[in-house]
């Protein structure tokens, strides 16, 4: 009798071990979607795009004298306006990076824990909430960091032949040996 009660209890307690265990990994697939993204942004190219945008407005101010034509001057500042998305994306890409590494680290305790049976039904529902809120919040952070990402990149490849354009012409008046 108590052999198959032992065996009953064993058995069930599996059971349960594989239920809470495939729940976590449930929030897997999650964790996933924002490694692809932070996977898919370029952090070195968002840097250099920043110093690039900050060099370009810094000579502009230094050798410009005139008034920009408006539509000269939409372009240079549509492109400049690229600087601060590309802040705002790259400081979202750190904080996004850092909590999947933290999600990651808990997760993984959170499967150990179960493995060793250390939760009741009540621990392990409150500990698995509060993973899945978490990842779900970090899911939202991660889809604005590709929109904000994306966005921005169409926007700065969009203006940058204007503004290379802009800043030859410029650069052809200044260097030029002809007086004006």
């Amino acid at each position: 009798m108590i052999l198959c009660s032992l065996i009953a209890t064993t058995s069930c307690n599996n059971d349960i071990k594989e239920s809470r265990l495939r729940q976590i990994d449930s929030l897997g697939t999650h964790l996933n979607h924002v490694r692809e993204v932070v996977g898919a942004v370029d952090s070195q190219m968002i840097v250099n795009r920043i110093q690039q945008m900050e060099e370009t407005g810094s000579w502009v101010l230094d050798n410009l004298t005139d008034t920009l034509d408006p539509e000269s001057g939409i372009i240079l500042g549509d492109h400049l306006r690229c600087q601060k998305f590309y802040k705002k994306a790259i400081l979202r890409y750190g904080q996004v990076k850092s909590e999947l590494e933290f999600s990651e680290k808990q997760l993984a305790t959170l499967r150990t824990d179960v493995k060793n049976s250390f939760y009741s039904e009540e621990e392990f529902t409150g500990y698995f909430k509060t993973e899945a809120e978490s990842l779900d919040r970090l899911v939202k952070a991660t889809d604005e960091l590709e929109g904000t990402y994306e966005s921005v990149n169409v926007s700065f490849e969009r203006t940058k032949p204007g503004v290379t354009s802009l800043l030859d012409s410029i650069k052809s008046v200044i260097y030029s040996s002809e007086p004006i």
